[in-house]
């Protein structure tokens, strides 16, 4: 270790630079001590928030009203004291909303703000709720559009034709009408001709609302051969024009059903039963009409079609089962009708 000479002039001021560096040091230390001191935690607060962030009314026929439900929520660790709800704004109102009120840490209530649309010009409004939240107020924009009203409607299909139908019985077919429009249209009147005609879920004052469709039947009951034709008037205060739909439908007496009877005369030899084959050319070939073994002489065809001629032939069948050849053949022509 070498040791150097210093004067005390010298060593004087090296310890008065020390205690600068000291007295530097402590400031240091106090400045940081006291700002650790006046450092303060925020406290916890509510926190409020408004569902829908926007409120929008699109296409309000005019001279109608729409509204729509805004709910206020507090989402934060604190009770929110909300101190106002206001509403400005031309056309708009809102429901009666009783403040000052409290809202517990994930807590809401729910308010209504109604338009009521007087043109197709678009209105603006701002709601304001005013609370103990840091951010208070908040604000909320809301927008209203008109339209004018719009009365339509349509009947489905326009026209029906029912199938021949026999005397004394009904044919039903579905028919709907259905609101194009944008306002409600209520039934005024239902005009119904022809005899054989009837409706059912259709009647004076239905009310239809905007969009929805009324499903009703037209049924067909002929009294008289022959055609018969109808017609549906629909109309409503509401539109200009009623709705129309025709009917067509043709009746007819019940179709005959004709039978054929065979009988035959049975061999002297023992048999089970007999089985029973038609054909509609003479001399064949036959298809046996019989489903089960035929037990006497006598078989009643009930399966003939008006008009057609038939040809017919049996057999014996022995407790066996042989069978023996076909009998000799017997025709009957079917009347037509």
């Amino acid at each position: 270790m070498y040791r150097f000479a210093q004067s005390p002039g010298i060593r004087r001021k090296t310890s008065a630079l020390a205690a600068c560096q000291i007295a530097a040091t402590l400031a240091v230390l106090w400045l940081s001590g006291c700002a650790g001191v006046a450092q303060q935690t925020p406290q916890s607060s509510g926190q409020l928030s408004v569902t829908p962030s926007s409120i929008t009314f699109s296409n309000v026929v005019i001279g109608q009203k729409s509204s729509q439900t805004v709910q206020v929520s507090n989402t934060g660790k604190a009770n929110l004291s909300v101190t106002g709800v206001s509403l400005t704004g031309t056309g708009f109102s809102l429901s009666s909303v009783a403040v000052p009120f409290q809202l517990a840490p994930g807590a809401n209530q729910n308010f209504t703000i109604t338009f009521t649309a007087s043109s197709t010009t678009t209105a603006n409004a701002t709601l304001t709720i005013a609370s103990d939240d840091p951010s208070s107020p908040l604000t909320v924009t809301v927008q209203g559009t008109g339209q004018s009203a719009s009365a339509a409607w349509q009947i489905t299909p326009s026209s029906i034709t029912f199938p021949n139908t026999t005397l004394q019985t009904t044919q039903t077919q579905n028919a709907s009408i259905k609101n194009n429009g944008n306002v409600s249209v209520t039934i005024s009147s239902v005009t119904l001709t022809g005899a054989a005609f009837s409706i059912s879920g259709l009647s004076t004052g239905m009310t239809l609302s905007a969009g929805q469709q009324l499903n009703f039947q037209i049924s067909f009951t002929p009294t008289v051969v022959g055609g018969a034709t109808g017609s549906l008037s629909v109309s409503s205060s509401s539109v200009s024009s009623p709705l129309a739909m025709s009917m067509t439908g043709t009746g007819q007496d019940a179709p005959v059903q004709h039978t054929v009877t065979l009988n035959w005369n049975s061999s002297s030899s023992s048999v089970a039963g007999f089985n029973v084959y038609r054909g509609l050319v003479s001399g064949g070939p036959y298809s046996q009409i019989n489903s089960t073994l035929n037990s006497t002489t006598l078989y009643v065809d009930s399966t003939v079609v008006s008009g057609n001629q038939y040809f017919y032939v049996t057999t014996a069948v022995d407790n066996t089962g042989a069978e023996s050849a076909y009998s000799n053949e017997a025709s009957a022509i079917i009347p037509n009708p």
